[in-house]
C-alpha cells in the first residue's frame, strides 16, 4: 500500500516537473477561467446586495386627518405595529413636520404667522418589501387615515430589477462555470495525449488502470489549485483597486452595500479550482486513459 502511494505521488510529481510548458498552459487556463468566474461572482454578489437593499428604502407614509387627536394617532400607531408584516412605525407629529416645512422654505416665504395645516404622519416599514402594498391597503381602510403613499409602482420596478439580477447571475455563473470546466478539461486532455507513451509503459510493467489514472487526477487538482490561488489574488487586488477608483470618481458609491468578503474569494476560488481540476481530470482520464 505504501509502495503504491509512493508510486502515485512520484508519478504526479514527475508529471508536474516533466513538461513545464504544458503545466504552465494548464495552470494559466484554469487561472483565466477562475478569474472570469470569480470576477463575475463578486460583481453579481454586489448587484444582488444592492437590489436587496433598495426595497428597504421604500416605506409607506400614512397621513391622518387634521381632526385626529394625538391619542387617536398613538392608538392607530399601536394597531399598525401589531401587524405581523410591520417592522417599524415612526410618528412624525404635525408640529414637528410644520417646523421642518418652515425651515425648508424660510428663504422663500414666511410661514411663521400661518396656522399649521399639516396632519400627523406615520412612516411604516415592513419586514418584506413585497407585503408593503397589502399593508398600505389595510391601513387605508381606517377612518382616521386621509391618504397612504407607498410608491407601489417604484417598488414593483425595483423588485423586478432584483429578480432580474438574480436570474442573470445564475445564468451567467452557470455559463462561466461550464466554460471553466471545458477549458480545464481540454488542458488535462492535452496533458494525457502528451504522455500516452508513459501510460503504455506503466501498463506494460503491470500498473493497474486506477494507479495510472490517479496521478492525472492529482495533477489536475494541483493545476486547478495553483490556478485558483493566482486567480483569487488577481481578482481581489483588481476588485480593490477598481472599487477605490470608482468611489473616488463617484463618492455616492460609498453608501452601496458591501460586496463579497475577500476572505471568501481567497479561500473559495482555490478550493473551487482544485475541485474543478480534479473533476475535469477524472472525466478526461475515464475517456482517454485506457489499457
Amino acid at each position: 500500500m505504501i509502495d503504491r502511494f509512493r508510486f502515485i505521488v512520484n508519478e504526479t510529481w514527475a508529471s508536474l516537473r516533466g513538461n513545464l510548458a504544458m503545466q504552465a498552459a494548464a495552470i494559466s487556463t484554469a487561472c483565466i477561467a477562475l478569474i472570469l468566474l470569480g470576477s463575475a461572482a463578486m460583481a453579481l454578489y454586489k448587484l444582488d446586495a444592492l437590489a436587496q437593499s433598495l426595497p428597504n428604502a421604500f416605506e409607506a407614509s400614512v397621513f391622518l386627518h387634521t381632526t385626529v387627536s394625538r391619542a387617536q394617532t398613538l392608538k392607530l400607531k399601536a394597531e399598525i405595529e401589531a401587524m405581523p408584516e410591520v417592522a417599524q412605525v415612526v410618528l412624525v407629529p404635525r408640529e414637528v413636520a410644520w417646523e421642518q416645512e418652515k425651515q425648508k422654505y424660510k428663504d422663500d416665504v414666511n410661514l411663521a404667522d400661518l396656522p399649521n395645516p399639516l396632519p400627523d404622519k406615520l412612516i411604516v416599514r415592513v419586514h418584506q418589501a413585497e407585503t408593503l402594498p397589502a399593508v398600505s391597503a389595510r391601513i387605508a381602510q381606517s377612518p382616521l387615515v386621509d391618504e397612504v403613499i407607498d410608491s407601489q409602482a417604484e417598488l414593483e420596478m425595483v423588485l423586478g430589477a432584483a429578480r432580474l439580477v438574480r436570474w442573470v447571475g445564475l445564468g451567467t455563473g452557470g455559463l462561466l462555470l461550464l466554460s471553466a470546466l471545458l477549458l480545464i478539461y481540454n488542458a488535462v486532455r492535452l496533458t494525457i495525449h502528451a504522455r500516452q507513451h508513459e501510460v503504455q509503459v506503466m501498463a506494460l510493467v503491470g500498473a493497474t488502470l486506477r494507479s495510472i489514472r490517479l496521478p492525472f487526477v492529482l495533477e489536475g487538482m494541483v493545476q486547478g489549485l495553483l490556478g485558483g490561488i493566482i486567480a483569487a489574488l488577481i481578482t481581489v487586488l483588481s476588485a480593490g483597486l477598481l472599487s477605490e477608483y470608482m468611489v473616488s470618481q463617484w463618492p455616492l458609491l460609498k453608501d452601496m452595500p458591501p460586496g463579497l468578503p475577500p476572505g471568501m474569494v481567497l479561500v473559495g476560488v482555490p478550493i473551487l479550482g482544485m475541485v474543478l481540476g480534479g473533476l475535469c481530470a477524472s472525466w478526461a482520464t475515464l475517456r482517454y486513459v485506457r489499457i
